[in-house]
């Protein structure tokens, strides 16, 4: 099956039906590929007319270059909808992280009611497909123009949070690094329920040690040093939304803080365990002291 890197634009605004405010995609880009060679076969770049917010926000208009004016001629987005739907057929959709699927959803749930995205059957998350492929912190995420720069992609001639240029820019960095049987882990069956609930699934750092997914084994540190079983000295302290407290090793003597903390993922609870050196309190309470001292 063919490509399609989808990009959108959207406009934050206050919706007086739902009282609360909706990202209102103003701008689809597309480019379609082949998924044996990557050349492009189309692209799709269409202006939505607003419905909610008649007006496109200062900032937004900034950072797009879009305008009021260009969006007076573009259509509604159940138009766009239906257009697009058309032009990608049954290629596989990639997009630039989740955040584009997760307005989709948003759209397509205020103005048609239903959150499924109806062009929608297999999907691809091309930045975690780029970031795989980096020794990339996995606490963070890679931006497309931070790719761009670490692959060397001439951007030369190209826009940046326009959608079309967005898209090809993301096809830059695919090919870069493309590899059919690289991709294959990275398909996700889009049509299945589990796939929206996956995706809106809101992340939750845990800071409540009585919760029945914390193991006490989570709780056990080691010695950096001889890896054997250290001591807890002192009662836990939350701070910063993770745990810590002073250990020592009874084996070897050496001392450490031990940090941990407890996020809340749609597959399960994930603990991430740090061993820092006593000093690194130390600097920490230097830093709020300042942060305090500069408040008052």
């Amino acid at each position: 099956m063919d490509f399609v890197i989808l990009d959108l634009e959207w406009n934050g605004t206050y919706s007086r039906r739902i009282k609360g405010f909706i990202n209102e995609i103003i701008e689809f880009g597309a480019v379609k590929v082949s998924s044996e060679t990557l050349t492009v076969r189309d692209t799709f770049d269409v202006f939505v007319r607003p419905q909610v917010g008649k007006k496109i926000s200062g900032k937004i208009s900034d950072l797009t270059n879009i305008t009021n004016e260009d969006l007076e001629d573009g259509l509604q987005f159940m138009q766009v909808m239906s257009r697009f739907r058309k032009w990608m057929g049954d290629a596989l959709l990639m997009t630039w992280g989740t955040s584009d699927i997760l307005v989709l959803i948003e759209n397509c749930r205020y103005f048609c009611g239903d959150e499924h995205i109806p062009f929608l059957k297999w999907y691809v998350d091309l930045q975690k497909y780029c970031e795989a492929h980096f020794s990339y912190d996995p606490g963070k995420q890679m931006g497309l123009s931070t790719a761009v720069e670490l692959l060397k992609i001439d951007v030369e001639g190209m826009g940046h949070h326009r959608a079309l240029d967005d898209s090809l820019l993301a096809l830059e960095c695919l090919r870069a690094l493309y590899a059919r049987e690289d991709l294959t882990p990275f398909i996700q069956d889009a049509a299945a329920q589990e796939f929206y609930d996956k995706i809106q699934f809101k992340t939750v750092i845990v800071c409540d040690l009585s919760h029945p997914l914390i193991k006490r084994s989570d709780m056990v540190f080691r010695c950096n040093q001889c890896g054997k079983r250290a001591h807890r000295d002192e009662k836990w302290l939350l701070k910063n939304k993770s745990y810590r407290a002073k250990f020592t090793c009874r084996h070897c003597g050496n001392r450490f803080l031990g940090r941990v903390q407890f996020k809340l993922k749609y597959d399960g609870m994930v603990v991430k365990k740090t061993v820092l050196p006593y000093e690194e309190e130390a600097k920490e309470s230097t830093s709020d002291q300042a942060k305090d001292a500069s408040r008052g």
